[in-house]
């Protein structure tokens, strides 16, 4: 039997203490919920642009110690099906604007960790989708023609032979190849916030937020330990927006699932090939993804996403064995070739669901500024995002304020029992959906090497498309 630890596993790579609270009433410019990804990207690049403003950030835990730190550290520009909301929703230049941006975050996140010396362990390696069964396939078709659509080309498709050969599993048919990179994602927010620090933007820390309102012309954030008096506010804190009235509805919380594996020998990592180190993850709609860490365990994350009650988000739910026992059935059927190495650690996190699957970003009626709804891709995306919220805080009009994060209509979930019982349903149409069989017929699934081949060729691009190419393959 498994001995399991319930802490993350990320959290015990650097040793951190939370911070003093806030020490009674402060005056600032500008007022940073939360200090995750989402606030320490807004923070930095807020001083950036203008040193000279007065930025404070409250954060209810320590900095990082959310989601942004207990996640599987892929670095990845959102998935297929996203695609092909934004394609159906709001064009061909809007998805494409979006995928361009966060590509670009991708490659800055890498820089940034060289300049400050913040040791994030981060790898270039790419990120290889991959499909597992027929509909996958036929997923994957699909995604390609969207991305072509979005003028976006220069895939690494591999066929089974190929994908095989980058990760040795028995149950890949095939993939794809992308722009992405690993990071231990606490070191990087622990790393960003000492750079935020020295940027002069003090962060305190256990220091939740009780309320926020508007008197006059200016936010009283009120807390246990004082209240911080803003001109401008920026709730960053993701999935627990909801505590924030006009914030309720525009996300759901919902939990999702990663397991570590002990330390492999090289004797046992040798039985499976993975000769580039890539992150992977398969096409499902809800997906398992896996990677090695440095010290060459195995990452296995994803898998159903769980919501609890009235959109609940109880660090109680971050322990879920039935999520966990799912999770080494999925895992062995990947790796049979390591079915019988240890689990060391088991954790939930929280995902901001948003309706659209794509991040929102704006302005609220009431002037407050926010940024959430990630839907499990923030790490690159909360970089973009936090370059938007710098520019909505300081009123520009940028490519950053252009993009469909904030310009495309953000519809809501219905309040109460009806957005739950929406949610839920939703849940139970994409499980049912990952196991249904293939209803339509598919150039991939029927002749699989010839579609291989000509996605290698680039041949599969549509005739006459002349849209320049934004490089998405890796």
């Amino acid at each position: 039997m498994d001995q399991i630890s319930y802490e993350p596993y990320w959290q015990g790579t650097e040793p951190a203490q939370p911070g003093p609270p806030l020490p009674g009433d402060v005056r600032c410019d500008v007022c940073v919920v939360g200090a995750g990804y989402t606030g320490l990207w807004a923070a930095h690049f807020l001083k950036q642009a203008d040193p000279g403003l007065n930025v404070q950030i409250v954060e209810a835990g320590h900095a990082g110690g959310g989601s942004s730190g207990v996640n599987g550290g892929f670095v990845q520009m959102t998935a297929g099906k996203v695609l092909r909301r934004m394609l159906w929703y709001y064009g061909r230049d809007k998805a494409a604007g979006v995928y361009k941006s966060v590509a670009r975050s991708i490659l800055e996140i890498g820089r940034f960790c060289r300049q400050h010396g913040i040791d994030a362990q981060y790898e270039s390696t790419g990120i290889l989708q991959v499909v597992t069964d027929t509909k996958q396939l036929a997923r994957l078709e699909l995604q390609v023609r969207r991305a072509q659509r979005a003028g976006m080309g220069g895939f690494a498709l591999l066929d089974r032979e190929q994908a095989r050969a980058r990760i040795g599993s028995p149950a890949v048919l095939g993939g794809l190849r992308v722009s992405g990179a690993l990071v231990n994602p606490y070191r990087l927010a622990r790393g960003l916030a000492r750079v935020v620090r020295g940027q002069g933007v003090p962060i305190h820390e256990q220091t939740p937020v009780t309320e926020v309102t508007k008197v006059g012309d200016q936010w009283h954030v009120r807390t246990p330990h004082g209240t911080v008096r803003a001109a401008q506010v920026v709730l960053a804190t993701n999935a627990w927006q909801l505590a924030f009235p006009e914030m309720y509805a525009r996300q759901m919380p919902v939990w999702n699932y990663l397991m570590v594996t002990e330390p492999l020998a090289p004797d046992r990592l040798a039985e499976v090939a993975w000769p580039g180190r890539e992150g992977v993850a398969n096409s499902l709609s809800f997906s398992t993804a896996a990677r090695l860490t440095p010290d060459n365990r195995v990452l296995w994350a994803g898998g159903l996403w769980y919501r609890f009650g009235n959109r609940e988000v109880d660090p109680a739910h971050a322990r879920n064995e039935a999520a966990f026992a799912l999770l080494r059935r999925s895992f062995g059927e990947f790796f049979p070739a390591w079915r019988d190495v240890r689990f060391s650690h088991a954790n939930g996190g929280l995902i901001s669901w948003s309706h659209t699957f794509i991040p929102q970003f704006g302005r609220t009626d009431s002037g407050l500024v926010y940024g959430h709804g990630y839907t499990g891709s923030g790490i690159a995306a909360s970089h973009t995002g936090g370059k938007i919220l710098r520019d909505l805080v300081l009123g520009r009009t940028t490519e950053y304020t252009d993009l469909a994060f904030v310009t495309v209509n953000q519809p809501k979930f219905l309040p109460g029992q009806w957005g739950n019982r929406g949610a839920d349903f939703f849940i139970w149409r994409q499980k049912v959906g990952d196991r249904l069989p293939l209803m339509l017929p598919y150039r991939s699934v029927f002749a699989p090497r010839a579609f291989f081949a000509r996605g290698q060729r680039g041949a599969a691009r549509p005739a006459g498309d002349r849209a320049p190419k934004q490089r998405v393959g890796g």
